[in-house]
């Protein structure tokens, strides 16, 4: 049942959790069609209808996926903001910093002039709340993460708070331009993370008005809005007054509404099988290239047969990355060249290994003892096992793995759980394979996903592993390096040992691909994140 803003009450909702397939959505748009020459004052005002295949499971980042590139992005403002184009860190409600020389010591200066939705000052006292609140069960992992490792947060005066770590913290000020580290009032922080589903307070250009669960999110536009980035070069409130997201489950639905152009004005993740019918309708067509690391498969190593370093390294080599992407999603993606996009500031080069060798697959395989196939091509041991890993989802992409390794002799069983289970399952180790991605555009989100010391460790590399021992501490030292020509040469280290040891598999780099109404401008991502500050729509 929906409940409107002014009443304070909130639509009841269950949280849901919201996982990525294989591919994940990306950075920089374009800008919609003309309309240059419309004078700034005819671009206020107007809904925008955007349709969302699934509803993301509530409206804070902090809490929930997925919805930190959609409505989380319009509601809560970040400390800093990172430029696309530069690949710096920007003043957003941080107006400067200091960082120590050993990166343990943050602190930031704030702006004086910022308001919460429900009117409530932006303060040092209320960041000191949001960065608490985020180290606590039910935060999910992206947000929580960033915060691990702080010793102490002091606020000095009213808008000065500094931050300092246990161990040196290299990422964090491009961690927190993200939007799952929105700042929030100080009454959103405090809130029990099952009420933060269902509302937020920001400080965003716009506020929620409703949510009602698998069916539509609108959020309203604030008059008293003036705190943009730079980067916008946007005075004041958004132009549109407001934003409407309405769950749409089926594609084909979906594209008519977009086409149609009466009941939605925007759709994402548009399949790249659609591109051409949109492009004759007459739509914007926009590409968007993943920052951080694409579509990666982390490999159990503590699995049966992933033990063998040779067995990860055929899978490695043992499909065709081109063959992938143009069957996974067109040709629109990039073929994976190393465990970080090209659009990553600290992108290392890692092809060399990464090239499609299926003899030298299948030599490796009969060099760690898979030298018999059975009747349905599939390797099998000295003890009659058959060489067979179990990977948790089933989709064209996969299918496309399916096949291309089983010309090798390995066979992948798709198992997909059920989507309340599947988070805990990747964590656990019950699968030979799994995926991930990761949205930040700074290098850390390796020792995010592959540390041992600090880290999720998504390979479950063994204490005893002499490489991944070594892989841990390049990772922990990145991340205490300030200096971006040392810090990349780690990078370089830790990327090679990644590949070279087929700890992970890098497999594409996700270009995410949106499709929207020739009467909407300017409406513009940054890194995964939609802004709508600058979005308007030409009367039809």
């Amino acid at each position: 049942m929906s409940r409107s803003r002014s009443t304070r009450r909130l639509a009841s909702g269950f949280a849901l959790l919201s996982l990525l397939a294989t591919a994940a959505c990306t950075g920089s748009a374009g800008q919609g069609g003309s309309g240059a020459d419309v004078p700034e004052k005819e671009r206020y005002g107007g809904t925008l209808n955007i349709g969302l295949s699934a509803d993301p499971g509530g409206v804070d980042a902090a809490v929930v996926n997925q919805v930190w590139r959609t409505v989380a992005r319009s509601l809560a403002d970040s400390l800093v903001f990172y430029n696309p184009d530069t690949k710096k860190v920007e003043p957003w409600l941080a107006t400067d910093w200091t960082v120590s020389d050993d990166a343990r010591t943050y602190t930031f200066d704030l702006r004086d002039d910022v308001t919460f939705h429900d009117g409530t000052k932006l303060t040092a006292k209320v960041v000191k709340a949001n960065l608490e609140s985020l180290d606590r069960p039910g935060i999910h992992s992206s947000a929580k993460t960033i915060v691990q490792g702080i010793s102490k947060i002091t606020t000095p005066s009213e808008h000065k708070v500094t931050v300092e770590f246990a161990e040196p913290n290299a990422s964090f000020l491009t961690s927190l331009s993200r939007a799952y580290v929105g700042i929030v009032s100080e009454k959103t922080a405090k809130l029990p993370v099952e009420k933060r589903q269902n509302w937020l307070d920001g400080s965003g250009p716009y506020y929620l008005d409703e949510y009602t669960p698998n069916q539509r999110i609108v959020l309203k536009k604030r008059k008293d809005y003036d705190w943009a980035p730079a980067y916008f070069d946007h005075k004041g409130s958004a132009y549109l007054d407001t934003v409407v997201y309405k769950i749409i489950p089926e594609d084909s639905v979906r594209n008519g509404a977009v086409i149609g152009d009466d009941e939605l004005q925007f759709i994402y993740w548009v399949n790249a099988k659609y591109v051409s019918q949109f492009e004759s309708a007459g739509l914007t067509i926009s590409k968007t290239l993943n920052p951080a690391t694409g579509t990666e498969l982390p490999l159990n190593t503590s699995s049966t047969f992933l033990k063998d370093v040779r067995v990860r390294q055929a899978l490695q080599i043992g499909f065709d990355r081109e063959q992938f992407v143009k069957i996974d999603s067109g040709g629109v993606d990039e073929p994976a060249t190393g465990p970080l996009s090209k659009d990553n500031p600290y992108y290392s080069d890692q092809s060399a290994l990464l090239k499609y060798d299926p003899a030298k697959a299948k030599s490796l395989l009969e060099k760690a003892g898979w030298t018999k196939t059975g009747s349905d091509g599939i390797r099998v041991d000295a003890k009659g096992r058959r060489l067979s890993l179990r990977a948790p989802q089933d989709d064209a992409g996969w299918q496309v793995l399916q096949d291309q390794w089983k010309k090798i002799g390995v066979e992948l069983v798709l198992d997909p759980p059920l989507a309340a289970e599947a988070n805990e399952k990747l964590l656990s180790g019950e699968y030979d394979i799994a995926y991930w991605y990761a949205s930040s555009p700074d290098p850390d989100v390796l020792r995010a996903n592959y540390g041992r010391t600090t880290g999720s460790n998504r390979s479950f590399i063994a204490d005893g592993d002499k490489a991944g021992a070594e892989l841990d501490k390049l990772l922990q030292e990145q991340n205490q390096t300030i200096d971006p020509d040392k810090r990349q040469k780690l990078v370089d280290q830790a990327s090679e040992i990644l590949v070279d040891q087929a700890y992970e598999i890098p497999v594409a780099n996700d270009t995410d691909i949106w499709a929207y109404s020739p009467r909407l401008h300017d409406i513009e991502a940054v890194g995964l994140d939609q802004y709508l500050i600058n979005a308007w729509l030409e009367k039809k």
